[in-house]
């Protein structure tokens, strides 16, 4: 193959010569698009440069008169005739690899145990045989690291810390490896709705609704839709019924049925709004059709009932996380983040700071998310917004985190917050932000960018220099 240069000389070459024989080519029948590419002979790519000739059609020579025939050659430009090709748009609604915290809990989003190893997802809720709610999902998900009965369940993934728990909505009560289901029960008092999360269009309008009907034996042919953690709204067919397990293609224009994340999605029959199985896996050769046990072994072994939609509610599922929430799950794992929390971590006092921070993170969280009183003080103030800078700060050390947004200064925010924080957390966490001095709301108040903060961290660890020395 040529090198690189010849081969860019010789694509220029080609891109200038393709406009003086457009109009001969695309007169020419069936003719929709021309572009420069790599020749393809059966199916494969060449390292020969031509003219990519589309067609609507491919028609054979002998059907065709010389005058209609596209050239092999033009000008001394090779051709390369190929059918049209359209191009796929990427699937999705913007719900793929959702990690929400909804509240009220709903089927399609993520969840883990207290293993913490894997997330799956919450297919559907049930009626269990003493009148309890539970929730199902996959044998693998609900029981992944290999926990016992009683296994903690959080959405969209359980953790803890010395002070509190973050997440948590149920706990593992049964299971069946063979068929691989398993189900959990619902905490009191956490809300939840019977239906699969909706599914909105970019421009905002429904595309999905998630509502269930009830459940019923799949059907070949039959079109399905599910809503999985991991790729979000998809819809297939029915393909193939093997005993338990029933396998399913994707419908076009989507690709696939599933993929990692999605495991304990239910899958729903488009015509009838019943869950007709339980997705489990995809196949190994091409990563696109999807893999599920039939629902109806599923209900008998556990002893459950789906609970339908009631289409006449309003349900208003919401996230319930914000900007906090989501630093809290994945900010540490980024790595301008990651090496900021190292660098502090090297020093006695750093690692006593990060500690302190572990030990209130959970409640924190929780304050925002459920005490209205702190939500509304944590919105006012802008918090999302200062956040969302000091973030960006952390990941572009130049860049300055803004001293007022809205009319709020980033001085008026903390201690908006530390208030908040004093006057509806636990005597602990209250004992902490009203330390007197809190050096951490300090550092806040007076960094300019998150460099600063630590550089200005880091000198008060210094010894003080001796004069003379």
């Amino acid at each position: 193959m040529k090198d690189r240069a010849a081969r860019a000389a010789e694509q220029q070459r080609y891109l200038e010569g393709i406009e003086a024989v457009r109009d001969r080519l695309m007169a020419l029948p069936n003719v929709v698009q021309l572009g420069v590419a790599l020749k393809e002979t059966g199916g494969q790519l060449t390292d020969q440069i031509a003219i990519r000739v589309s067609v609507a059609e491919k028609v054979p020579a002998a059907q065709l008169s010389p005058d209609q025939l596209v050239p092999a050659e033009i000008d001394g430009l090779r051709t390369d005739v190929i059918e049209h090709r359209q191009a796929l748009p990427v699937i999705g609604f913007d719900d793929e690899d959702d990690s929400t915290n909804y509240s009220p809990k709903v089927g399609g989003s993520q969840i883990g145990n207290d293993a913490g190893l894997h997330a799956g997802t919450l297919g559907c809720f049930a009626k269990a045989a003493d009148g309890s709610t539970v929730f199902l999902s996959n044998h693998h998900v609900l029981y992944d690291g290999g926990v016992a009965n009683g296994s903690k369940v959080g959405q969209p993934e359980y953790s803890a810390c010395c002070c509190c728990t973050c997440n948590k909505i149920g706990a593992v009560i049964d299971g069946d490896p063979n068929l691989d289901c398993a189900i959990a029960k619902l905490d009191a008092g956490v809300p939840f709705v019977p239906k699969v999360r909706r599914i909105k269009r970019p421009d905002g309008s429904v595309e999905l609704d998630g509502y269930i009907a009830g459940s019923s034996a799949p059907v070949l042919g039959e079109e399905v839709w599910k809503v999985g953690a991991r790729t979000g709204l998809t819809r297939g067919t029915v393909a193939a019924i093997t005993g338990s397990e029933v396998e399913i293609h994707p419908k076009a224009p989507f690709t696939k049925v599933a993929d990692h994340g999605d495991s304990g999605s239910v899958v729903v029959e488009l015509s009838s709004g019943n869950i007709v199985s339980l997705l489990f896996a995809i196949d190994k050769p091409t990563l696109t059709l999807g893999y599920a046990t039939s629902i109806v072994p599923v209900l008998t072994r556990l002893n459950i009932t789906i609970l339908a939609t009631d289409q006449t509610q309003d349900y208003n599922v919401a996230q319930r996380y914000d900007e906090l929430d989501r630093l809290a799950r994945t900010g540490v794992a980024d790595a301008g983040i990651g090496q900021l929390v190292s660098r502090i971590r090297q020093s006695p006092p750093g690692e006593a700071l990060l500690e302190t921070l572990e030990t209130h993170r959970c409640e924190c969280l929780s304050l925002v998310n459920t005490c209205r009183r702190v939500t509304v003080a944590w919105h006012r103030n802008q918090g999302p917004t200062f956040l969302a800078a000091l973030l960006r700060s952390a990941r572009v050390p130049e860049y300055r985190v803004p001293d007022e947004v809205n009319g709020v200064t980033r001085a008026q925010a903390i201690q908006a917050m530390r208030e908040a924080f004093a006057a509806h957390g636990s005597p602990e966490l209250a004992a902490y932000v009203r330390s007197d001095p809190d050096r951490l709301a300090e550092l806040l108040r007076e960094g300019s960018t998150v460099e600063a903060m630590i550089a200005q961290w880091e000198a008060t660890l210094q010894p003080p220099a001796r004069l003379g020395s």
